[in-house]
């Protein structure tokens, strides 16, 4: 005759013990699983927008090293238009309806990084790992960047009062050639000579001020390099 040795609560304790540590055990690494693929995850949106973002700042150093550009040029035919009403020789400067022209002119900075900068600001992810870079981004944006458009609010104003002048007393002004209805007219004014002035003025603060805003563009470049090469190095 065989006899069964019988369980005892001890045996069924263990049994049920054995059975919610392998739950637990297989909870953990189901966790452990989806923590790795959230990481992942991140770690991909992370390179993806950092390479979105020196896409975007690429653009923006192009378009002020052209607003740059076009100031170096346009700067020299204004002081010209000045010193021309300052001495009373208007009518005598060479290339005189080009450079009248060039007076009206406009510019402006197309920041293209604004969007991304925006996604930086509101993103439930850490898009950016590091601090100072993060910081120095958001400081580009709400201190540089709305001091060159409060400048170029300004500059606006006064391209605003150039058209209405222009419209009146040149012919056919479309931000080329002006050609004045009356020379000695344009050439006597207070109003035109004040005008041309401040848009002197304007031009050689914009230009100070771009300059600064590409040198931090460039200094913020480098450093999402950096932080490219760090993030999407796998």
């Amino acid at each position: 005759m065989v006899f069964k040795k019988r369980k005892t609560a001890w045996h069924y304790l263990l049994y049920a013990l054995g059975e919610i540590l392998l739950i637990i055990i297989g909870i953990l690494i189901a966790v452990k699983i989806n923590e790795s693929v959230k990481q992942a995850e991140v770690a991909e949106l992370r390179c993806t927008y950092l390479n979105e973002l020196l896409y975007t700042f690429d653009y923006d150093i192009e378009d002020v090293e052209g607003n740059l550009r076009a100031l170096d040029k346009w700067i020299p035919k204004i002081r010209s238009v000045f010193d021309g009403l300052q001495y009373d020789s208007l009518a005598t400067v060479d290339s005189l309806h080009e450079k009248l022209g060039t007076v009206g002119n406009f510019i402006f900075f197309g920041q293209r990084s604004k969007t991304k900068i925006e996604e930086l600001k509101f993103s439930p992810v850490n898009l950016i790992e590091n601090r100072d870079l993060k910081n120095r981004i958001l400081l580009y944006e709400d201190d540089k960047v709305s001091f060159i458009r409060l400048i170029e609010r300004k500059y606006e104003l006064i391209g605003e009062d150039l058209r209405q002048y222009y419209a009146r007393n040149f012919r056919g002004f479309s931000y080329g050639p002006a050609v004045p209805l009356d020379i000695e007219v344009v050439a006597e004014d207070p109003y035109y000579f004040s005008l041309v002035l401040e848009r002197l003025r304007m031009n050689y603060n914009l230009e100070d001020h771009y300059e600064a805003l590409n040198d931090e563009q460039k200094a913020i470049r480098g450093l999402i390099l950096e932080e490219i090469e760090k993030t999407c190095r796998d």
